[in-house]
């Protein structure tokens, strides 16, 4: 019978030593886990599926013309209302023109018809004179008729002229009734001849002063799409400028975590662009009315036989502080890593934090533009107010 090693029994010994203590280090770690877990891990969401986004504000081009300056480069920092780009102005000043002209001859014309107006009722009282004369007349010749001292053919004429007389009473009265029928409850300036001519003036007006393109507001040219001697359109992209001073994040946390997330909640972010040495502290500001897939340009249709299960994500509106921005500024499109710290309860879901205002909301840069238009139009219309006023016709 063979006997055993010599180093065998020891050896054996040594493992039925330390096997006590792996057992007692695996449970520590798994008490670790748990109390990590129990403590820390189910009061976060984590993801790092999450973005740096913000108003990219598209600038377009307003009308039609070739571009003759552009001052601005791709990442330079503009102002809001600066310069942009200048397009030729040569057809814009040659359609405001014909569009001045036309309202001018408008004006004008409008007036003549009022002026025709009491033209012809003035015509249509002397018409009343002079049949109201020439039926007196007719009443003398018929009683003079009877001692012979007129002749039937003097009344004969005077009757015949009467009829003549009423035709032109009816003509005229037509005729005023044309005319009427153009300025009727207007004056001049509502005049519907003379509005068309003033919205024409404010178009061209309009799109003479938006040959000047400007900045909506401040930020950085993110893109640029002109160059001297392009010809744009209405509606095209020209820049696009980006307000680094109002950036959030979009982070699409799944479905499994979801159930205790509430806008108020406070996030720790950090980014891959400046490492996990710089934290941002940010607040959930709303959640996305839906899963990302319900928002696809292709939604799933998982009315099918081959369907499998997938986890959605529910896009996540986090803010930022302004502070830790001014400090470690960000770009959209960045990638970032979020750890909400969830509350079981309290806020509702229904009760989002982003309706509050911001500084972003609006531009005041267009808003002189129609006063400006509407100002031209009025003083194309008191230039040409030169005539007198015209007397009406008495009633009598």
């Amino acid at each position: 019978m063979d006997r055993p090693a010599e180093g065998a029994a020891p050896d054996n010994a040594a493992r039925t030593g330390r096997a006590p203590w792996a057992i007692a280090l695996i449970m520590l770690a798994l008490l670790g886990v748990f109390l990590y877990w129990e403590l820390v891990g189910r009061h976060q969401a984590v993801t790092d599926d999450a973005y740096v986004t913000g108003d990219l504000v598209p600038i377009d081009a307003q009308t039609v013309g070739t571009a003759s300056v552009v001052f601005v480069r791709r990442t330079e920092f503009v102002h809001k209302g600066e310069r942009l780009c200048v397009l030729q102005g040569a057809r814009a000043r040659i359609a405001l023109t014909r569009a001045s002209a036309s309202l001018d001859f408008s004006a004008r014309h409008v007036r003549a018809l009022f002026a025709r107006v009491q033209a012809l009722r003035w015509h249509l009282k002397g018409l009343a004179w002079k049949r109201e004369r020439l039926i007196r007349d007719l009443g003398r010749y018929r009683r003079s008729q009877a001692v012979g001292a007129v002749s039937a053919m003097r009344v004969e004429d005077t009757m015949l002229r009467i009829r003549a007389l009423n035709a032109r009473v009816g003509e005229t009265r037509s005729e005023l009734a044309a005319a009427q029928a153009l300025v009727r409850r207007t004056t001049v300036a509502d005049n519907p001849r003379v509005r068309m001519a003033v919205a024409r003036v404010e178009a061209a007006d309009l799109a003479w002063q938006r040959r000047i393109i400007r900045a909506p507001m401040s930020g950085f040219v993110g893109s640029r799409a002109v160059y001297p001697g392009t010809q744009v359109h209405p509606g095209e992209r020209l820049f696009t400028i980006v307000p680094l001073a109002h950036l959030w994040v979009i982070a699409n946390i799944k479905e499994t975590r979801m159930r205790d997330v509430r806008p108020g909640d406070h996030v720790r972010l950090t980014s891959a662009y400046y490492g996990s040495g710089v934290v941002y502290r940010g607040v959930v500001l709303g959640l996305a009315p839906g899963a990302g897939s319900a928002f696809s340009i292709l939604p799933p249709d998982n009315a099918t036989g081959n369907y499998i299960h997938i986890v959605e994500r529910v896009p996540v509106r986090i803010g930022l502080k302004a502070s830790d921005l001014a400090a470690h500024p960000l770009r959209p499109g960045l990638s970032m890593t979020v750890r909400v710290r969830v509350h079981h309860g309290g806020r509702s879901l229904l009760l989002p934090l982003t309706s509050q205002i911001g500084s972003d909301r609006g531009t005041r840069i267009y808003q002189g533009e129609l006063a400006q238009a509407r100002a031209l139009a009025a003083h194309i219309m008191a230039r040409g107010d030169g005539t007198s006023a015209v007397a009406a016709p008495p009633s009598g």
